[in-house]
């Protein structure tokens, strides 16, 4: 009874110093916030000692331990993994890893796509420079009025109706020149707005574009056929075809090139010829033929030039014809 009763009174005793000297509380809690901020501070210390060592080439051994060590450390916080960072290891107590995640490997480009690109195309816009300037080789053109025109001839004035037939015949500082179709000797300036020049054009050249698409289409469908054959053809079926054409530095085929220099192709000049492609062997049409392509630019007559690939088919030494790989069209 007795030590409880000293228990007491000592207790009784704290109590009122306690009370009677609020100090002693305020110091205890400054002293517990002391020893926090403390902690605190020792935590990004540590972590912020652990990426200067990993810009320095630490790498993830210091990282680890100073996390570790502050993971075991009672009220330790780790800082999380950046994002975007792999993290290995699931089991409770391990540490995340800052190694990078392994990047998707770029796909590998298709040989024969970057053979034969598709075409970029410029607006029409561009072509016609807003339309302030369309490209004499346009003309002349079939148009079709959209308001009356009158034009002044040896009989008098003549009126062409709305929905008429024209020809453009040309464009100056904007203006388009307009004759009838059955007198060319008049000739009136009226706006571009008054025909349907405007439309017709640019109908006909979104129509070029897609016969330019389909033309890649179509020789990347030739060059997948050649590819998968990989010229399996026998030497019986070869020797049906000829004598093997001579094949010079640059893949230059002497015979072919001596045909384009006879001159007798409108379409095909020697100066067009850009790159030479490799001989191979082929069946077109039930006949036999050593090909071998080039790529070339040929003038469109209204677009201008534009690269393309043709094609010669050879037999008996000699070049039978020349085709568009494309459209399998005869090269005049």
């Amino acid at each position: 009874m007795k030590i409880v009763l000293y228990l007491l009174i000592i207790a009784a005793a704290g109590w009122a110093g306690w009370i009677s000297q609020p100090g002693l509380h305020h110091w205890m809690k400054d002293r517990v916030e002391t020893r926090k901020a403390a902690k605190e501070r020792d935590v990004a210390s540590a972590v912020n000692k652990s990426k200067q060592e990993d810009r320095a080439g630490g790498g993830d051994s210091f990282n680890s331990k100073v996390l570790d060590a502050l993971i075991n450390r009672p009220g330790g916080n780790p800082t999380p993994p950046a994002a975007g960072t792999a993290t290995t290891g699931t089991t409770p107590g391990t540490v995340a890893s800052n190694k990078p995640a392994m990047d998707t490997p770029a796909p590998t480009a298709d040989e024969i796509e970057s053979r034969y690109p598709m075409p970029t195309f410029k607006t029409i816009e561009d072509i016609t420079k807003e339309w302030s300037a369309v490209p004499s080789r346009a003309f002349p053109r079939k148009v079709k009025t959209k308001v009356p025109l009158t034009f002044d001839s040896a009989a008098g004035k003549v009126e062409l109706a709305t929905g008429a037939d024209a020809k453009a015949a040309g464009m100056v500082a904007g203006m388009l020149i307009v004759m009838r179709e059955e007198d060319s000797s008049t000739r009136i300036q009226v706006p571009l707005a008054n025909t349907d020049l405007k439309e017709t054009m640019t109908a006909l050249y979104e129509k070029y574009k897609e016969y330019r698409r389909n033309m890649v289409i179509k020789q990347r469908e030739h060059a997948r056929e050649l590819k998968n054959r990989s010229n399996g053809a026998t030497e019986d079926q070869m020797a049906k075809a000829g004598p093997k054409p001579e094949v010079r530095a640059g893949g230059v085929i002497p015979i072919m090139l001596d045909d384009v220099l006879t001159g007798k192709y409108t379409e095909l000049k020697a100066a067009a010829i850009t790159t030479w492609g490799k001989l191979d062997f082929e069946q077109i049409d039930g006949t036999v033929y050593w090909t071998g392509t080039v790529q070339v630019t040929v003038d469109n007559p209204l677009f201008g030039p534009q690269p393309t690939e043709i094609m010669a088919l050879m037999k008996d030494n000699k070049v039978v014809k020349w085709i568009y790989t494309g459209s399998r069209e005869p090269v005049q």
